[in-house]
């Protein structure tokens, strides 16, 4: 019903709508550094009019809610392009630390050992009596054992230190997995009928998807409530309503490596998931824990076994000198009998460990001059022992080193390319959903004006109240 009494209610909505306005451009200018904040808008709309005398009387505004200015399917794209940039980065900076055990500024590098033990049987092969060679021999030949050795022994510590990293992304997707569920209750709590959308909370659980996003492998979308439900690797539901899974870690039987297991509401059974989970970072850690270093460790131990089965068999046809000179059948080096592990478990045998004397280089006993053997095992140098008969030992070596360092740097090129990616779309984010602060200052300024101009609403309808009070009097 019209009245001066209805204008000065017009006059207070407008008053709250106009606070309402400079409160939310405040807010949005206190947020503009917080990393995923959308800004936020004030949306209103026009009352219904009411009919008086005939007439329809407009009945001013009111705040039908703050909403946030937010691309749903951009956030999509960078979730998911969150997943690929995880993956590529974790599989590079997993991969890094290797190219130092086989880098060629290294005086130590297994081809550089192999030359000088070569070497040194070039010189036995010239002065096979020499006990100077002789002992330049067995140290060049336990030089290249170190060499075989510190291959391995760096391999497994960079794969346990990823086994360790493993276990602490499972612990910060669990966090992040109870955090979602945490706001997924605080959003329903905290809707109303007329502002089913909260953005601040939304804001903060959609920052915490995309750290979700670059660890693991999901699909998420948001169903009753505005809660959203999270579903990882094999489809395993991570997240429904205020329920999340257990995702943990569980030591794999025979080994100190880690599986990522899920127990969720559905199967109450764990699911492994350390393969099926393709994306994210845990897939780059894992795929170089469980692939790339396994198959590192496989060379190496290829390279040392065949080296020495080979030098065995020649060296046991071979006899020394002195107290070995009527004495044949010795190794030159000790496997320890597992082939499978024979970078970390060679050794020289105990006989030449003890003396040079039974490095066996003559063909026949009594021969101390004799160098027959000393040039058999010359040849392997050349020989094609690697690679099914394709390779000699140094071209083997530079075939698989260089192979993983082609992989080092297409998986740079990869991360780059998605970074890249990541940034552009973020950059898309920032244009939608960033908080501009000219725009907001702007904002203030027409809040302000309309402010003032709902003020004099107010004081005039007050000065007429007042005149209509004295004509009582």
């Amino acid at each position: 019903m019209g009245g001066l009494f209805h204008t000065l209610n017009v006059g207070a909505e407008s008053l709250y709508a106009s606070r309402q306005g400079v409160d939310t451009a405040g807010h949005n200018i206190a947020n503009a550094q917080t990393e995923g904040f959308s800004r936020q808008r004030v949306n209103l709309e026009q009352r219904y009019p009411s009919e008086t005398r005939g007439v329809l009387i407009g009945n001013g505004v009111f705040v039908k809610n703050i909403t946030r200015a937010h691309d749903m399917y951009l956030e999509k794209q960078i979730n998911d392009t969150n997943q690929n940039l995880g993956q590529s980065t974790a599989r590079f900076e997993a991969m890094k630390p290797l190219e130092g055990i086989y880098s060629p500024e290294l005086n130590n590098t297994l081809s550089n050992e192999l030359d000088r033990f070569f070497n040194s049987l070039q010189d036995l092969s010239n002065f096979p009596e020499e006990l100077t060679v002789r002992t330049s021999v067995r140290e060049n030949a336990q030089n290249l054992v170190n060499s075989f050795h510190r291959i391995d022994s760096s391999l497994k510590m960079q794969r346990d230190d990823i086994n360790q990293r493993v276990a602490g992304e499972v612990g910060e997707v669990s966090t992040l997995l109870k955090e979602i569920a945490k706001l997924n209750i605080a959003i329903k709590t905290a809707e109303t009928t007329n502002s089913p959308e909260v953005p601040d909370l939304l804001d903060q659980q959609d920052k915490m998807l995309r750290d979700l996003t670059q660890k693991i492998d999901v699909n998420y979308y948001r169903g009753e409530h505005g809660m959203v439900v999270v579903r990882g690797p094999q489809e395993t539901l991570l997240v429904d309503r205020g329920y999340e899974a257990k995702f943990e870690v569980v030591q794999r039987e025979g080994t100190n490596l880690y599986d990522v297991v899920v127990i969720d509401g559905s199967s109450h059974q764990p699911t492994v998931v350390t393969e099926v989970n393709k994306r994210g970072r845990l897939a780059g850690l894992i795929q170089v824990r469980d692939h790339v270093i396994p198959d590192m460790l496989q060379h190496n131990n290829a390279m040392a076994a065949t080296f020495a089965e080979h030098m065995n068999a020649i060296h046991q046809q071979g006899f020394g000198i002195k107290d070995f000179k009527e004495t044949t059948g010795r190794n030159f080096f000790d496997l320890g009998g597992d082939p499978a592990n024979a970078a970390a478990n060679i050794r020289l045998d105990g006989m030449i460990e003890e003396s040079t004397d039974a490095i066996s280089v003559a063909s026949s006993p009594n021969a101390p001059g004799d160098n027959v053997m000393a040039n058999q095992m010359l040849r392997l140098k050349e020989a094609k022992l690697m690679g099914d008969g394709r390779s000699t030992m140094q071209d083997y070596y530079a075939s698989y080193v260089g192979g993983f360092g082609l992989d080092l740097v297409r998986s740079e090129q990869v991360r780059k390319a998605d970074d890249t990616l990541t940034q552009n779309l973020s950059a898309r984010r920032e244009a939608v959903s960033g908080v501009s602060m000219d725009e907001e200052a702007t904002n203030l300024l027409k809040w302000q004006a309309n402010f003032t101009a709902s003020s004099k609403v107010i004081t005039t309808i007050d000065e007429m109240l007042d005149t209509v009070l004295q004509l009582k009097r």
